[in-house]
Parts: structure tokens; C-alpha cells; sequence
């Protein structure tokens, strides 16, 4: 039995085996659960203390969800940023409250049927920073309460607008009275409003009718496992086969190294300052981060920004950097 993993007891009876290692894991999310599902079902499979994600899937979508396993559930702010790939396909004609298949139908319009160029040319539209409406069936908080509670017992509410990202749009094939599209796009990004704002730019309605998720970051669906294979390699004895180790996670992140010695330090809250990172260093050209702090041999320390040196310093006396987040304990 791996040493991450443990056997609970009642009365000298072994029962679920406990998970104690930290890891990521990539999952093929299924259509018709909830992010916060797909969580707890892995949590109980593992016997795991701690199971956190790094961005949510709507319940109607696929794809790649990143669980956070354990101590891994810490690199959550790191992850969570990073922009996001999506197939989806927009059917045109119909528009729903939800934005997507499972809604009630809100206005229905005859649509012509689209020529591909018209299609091409729509996505050209939305390359770059634009503004979204948020859903009225999303998470979001409007007065402390989430825009799909206040939607589900009719209030009426102004949802907000946010600016995000189109960093790719691409008309993929066209099976009228749908369409297959790919996008990229920055963090917060909402699919289902883009494919009714696409649908509107041509003059349709529209809904967003199946949604899977391509990436996330650096994971992408070929990583990914669906729960059916996590259980067997559960069987098998394999996890470890599946997960990402917190350092493979954060390859994305440049990194300095440190000392053993100066990594206990630092778990034990020295502040930077006083520590002497390792060949090749840090110095006053480099960006601000964020870096992974590793130890010689290649233990995830810390995640660290470089901050600006207060006014007296001098410039030759190096860089300094600030803690965001510590990581393992101190033996």
C-alpha cells in the first residue's frame, strides 16, 4: 500500500482507503452534475481530507474540470487565472432564459439559414476585450444573494457587466440549424452569453445547446478522466498514476530554488529577506512573478512575487520578494 494512502479502522475492521497524499487530477466532467458533485464523489472515492476545484463548469458542460487534491487545494489562486478553451455549438432560432438547452424558451425567431462566411465573419467581431452581461443564471452575487436564486423565485434583478478577454474565435462546422465554434478566452468568460451575442450579431436567437471544455491553463481534455476510470484504477491500485504533482502543475511559473535549510526556514515563516536563493538567482531584470520557491530536490516551497526595494536600498544589493503562499510542513 503507498504511504500516501491509509486504511480506516472501526473495531479492527479495515473499511474505505484514505488518500493522504496531495495531487491534482484532471476529470472529464459528465453532463447533469455540478462542479460541486463531481467534487464530493471524488472526495468520498479517495477518503480524501480536502477536495477543491480550480474553476467551475457549468452543470450542462463537459470537459476538464482540475480538482485539487489535499495540500494541492493551496495552488487554487494559481491556477484559477489562466485562460480557458471551449467547444460549443449555438442553436440558432430559439433564445431561453438559462442561455443554454435546459431553460425555458423566452422568444423564438424563423432563421434563414446562415451562409459560412456570414458565420466567419460574426467571430471577427468578438476578438479582443468586450463586455459581457452576466446571466441572470449564474453564481454571481447581486446584494449578497447569487443571480440563479434570485432568478429561480422571479425576482427581478439588473445583472452586471464585466469586461473579459476573446483571445480566439473559430467557426468550426456548420450542421444548421447549428453551429460548431471554438473559443478561447480569458478567466470569467460566460460561453452561453457569447453564443447569444453571437446568434444576436446575426440578426437570430439563439442558445448555446452543448458546451464541453477543451483546457484549463496547461490541462487539457486528453489528460482527463472520466469517474467511471477513476474508479478502476482506484481497483487497481493506481491513483498515482493519475495525478499531477503540485510542481508539474505550476510548470507555467518560472522558479528559483533555495537551500533544505532555507526552505525549513521559510516553512517556518522567515521572511525572504534573509534567504539566499541558489545559482542561478533572481535579479532586478526579471519580471514580477509570481515564482515557485523548490528545494534541492524539487520540493514545492512556496509560490513568491518580486516586490519593489524600498527607496534607501541599494540597487546592487539584489531583489526582494514577498511570500504569497507556503507549501509542506516543516520536518
Amino acid at each position: 500500500m503507498s504511504s500516501s494512502t491509509r486504511m480506516k479502522t472501526t473495531r479492527g475492521l479495515k473499511t474505505q482507503a484514505r488518500f493522504t497524499g496531495d495531487g491534482v487530477l484532471v476529470v472529464d466532467k459528465p453532463a447533469g452534475c455540478t462542479s460541486h458533485d463531481v467534487v464530493q464523489k471524488v472526495k468520498r472515492k479517495l477518503g480524501a481530507a480536502k477536495v477543491g476545484h480550480s474553476g467551475t463548469l457549468d452543470p450542462f458542460a463537459t470537459g476538464v474540470l482540475v480538482l485539487l487534491i489535499n495540500g494541492a487545494t493551496k495552488l487554487a489562486p494559481f491556477l484559477a487565472d489562466h485562460e480557458k478553451t471551449y467547444l460549443f455549438n449555438v442553436s440558432f432560432g430559439v433564445e431561453t432564459d438559462t442561455q443554454d438547452s435546459t431553460g425555458k424558451v423566452v422568444a423564438r425567431q424563423p432563421c434563414e439559414p446562415l451562409q459560412e462566411r456570414e458565420i466567419r465573419a460574426a467571430c471577427d467581431a468578438f476578438i479582443g476585450e468586450i463586455e459581457q452581461t452576466v446571466p441572470r443564471y449564474s453564481a454571481v452575487r447581486v446584494k449578497g444573494q447569487r443571480l440563479y436564486q434570485l432568478a429561480r423565485r422571479g425576482v427581478e434583478v439588473t445583472p452586471p457587466n464585466r469586461k473579459v478577454e476573446i483571445k480566439d474565435l473559430s467557426f468550426c462546422e456548420l450542421r444548421w440549424p447549428e453551429a460548431i465554434f471554438e473559443v478561447t478566452c480569458s478567466k470569467g468568460t460566460y460561453v452561453r452569453s457569447l453564443g447569444v451575442d453571437l446568434a444576436r450579431q446575426l440578426n437570430c436567437n439563439g442558445h448555446v445547446s452543448q458546451l464541453r471544455r477543451l483546457a484549463s491553463g496547461e490541462f487539457n481534455v486528453s489528460q482527463a478522466i472520466t469517474l467511471e476510470q477513476l474508479e478502476e484504477s482506484l481497483a487497481r491500485g493506481e491513483l498515482h498514476q493519475l495525478l499531477i504533482t503540485s510542481v508539474q502543475a505550476l510548470n507555467c511559473y518560472p522558479e528559483v530554488r533555495v537551500s533544505h535549510l532555507d526552505a525549513k526556514r521559510i516553512r517556518q515563516g522567515s521572511t525572504l529577506d534573509s534567504i539566499q536563493f541558489l545559482d542561478p538567482g533572481p535579479s532586478p531584470g526579471w519580471p514580477a512573478g509570481p515564482y515557485k520557491v523548490l528545494d534541492p530536490d524539487n520540493n514545492l516551497v512556496a509560490m513568491v512575487s518580486m516586490v519593489a526595494k524600498a527607496a534607501n536600498d541599494r540597487p546592487d544589493e539584489g531583489v526582494a520578494f514577498k511570500t504569497l503562499r507556503v507549501f509542506g510542513t516543516v520536518e
